[in-house]
């Protein structure tokens, strides 16, 4: 009883959380740019953390879809030239010949939007918690989680290399 009801308590800590981290990318410019990137790289990892609490396979309604492509463009436009030298990152994949690059503007857009959609949701009544926890767990599953382990991985290089 006592472990499901930290459970319960990590997942409504999740609303907070979300909350935290829009308010970092609405007000970027507040921020000095080491502030900013040290309150990001501290609050993604409670937003990971929790996102596996919230898995139930059990559920087969699927509530993840794209949308906002000219305002996620803006903003990733925005934040690209906020972070400047700091956005991009090497990713290798199987084949260590077919060097790819990252952007941590384009990861911090996309879970910008979709954990914002969420939030809005919950804005519109309460009883629309477990909507936004299935929307948060179907895009995590199927498309943010990539980029929120993504921009973890950059936001820990920068650490590791005193760019943060």
């Amino acid at each position: 009883m006592e472990n499901k009801n930290k459970t319960l308590k990590q997942i409504r800590d999740l609303r907070s959380y979300a909350r935290r981290f829009c308010f970092l990318i609405e007000n970027i410019e507040e921020f000095e740019p080491q502030q900013w990137l040290t309150n990001i790289s501290l609050i993604l990892p409670r937003i990971h953390a929790v996102m596996g609490l919230i898995d139930d396979s059990s559920k087969k309604e699927c509530l993840f879809a794209l949308s906002d492509i000219d305002e996620r463009f803006d903003l990733f436009c925005n934040l690209k030239q906020a972070l400047g030298a700091r956005d991009s990152y090497e990713m290798y994949g199987e084949l260590s010949e077919n060097e790819m690059y990252g952007s941590l503007a384009g990861d911090l857009a996309d879970l910008y939007f979709e954990i914002k959609r969420g939030l809005d949701l919950i804005q519109h009544g309460p009883e629309n918690f477990s909507a936004a926890l299935s929307l948060w767990r179907d895009g995590f599953f199927m498309h943010w989680g990539a980029h929120l382990i993504d921009a973890e991985k950059h936001l820990y290089d920068l650490r590791v290399h005193h760019h943060i």
